[in-house]
């Protein structure tokens, strides 16, 4: 059977589907909780806590840190 890059239903490889960056790149679904604004203000928060100017990967790397840690608070606390 004849297979085609373009399946109808599908996105074509290698393209995430979700929010726009800042950058003009689309950002994975499961990044969507993380705004332009978000970004922005955890750039200006850790950079001023790092001493320098940390790139927006760096605050989505952080920020995306964050989260996992109060998901595990969060689990830990609703167990008995």
């Amino acid at each position: 059977m004849p297979s085609s890059p373009h399946m109808p239903g599908f996105p074509p490889p290698n393209r995430h589907t979700g929010p726009e960056s800042d950058s003009g790149g689309v950002r994975p679904l499961s990044t969507q909780w993380l705004s332009d604004e978000r970004i922005a203000e955890a750039r200006r928060v850790w950079s001023k806590a790092y001493g320098r100017v940390i790139s927006q990967d760096e605050a989505v790397k952080i920020l995306m840190s964050v989260r996992r840690l109060a998901e595990v608070f969060l689990s830990a606390e609703e167990e008995p």
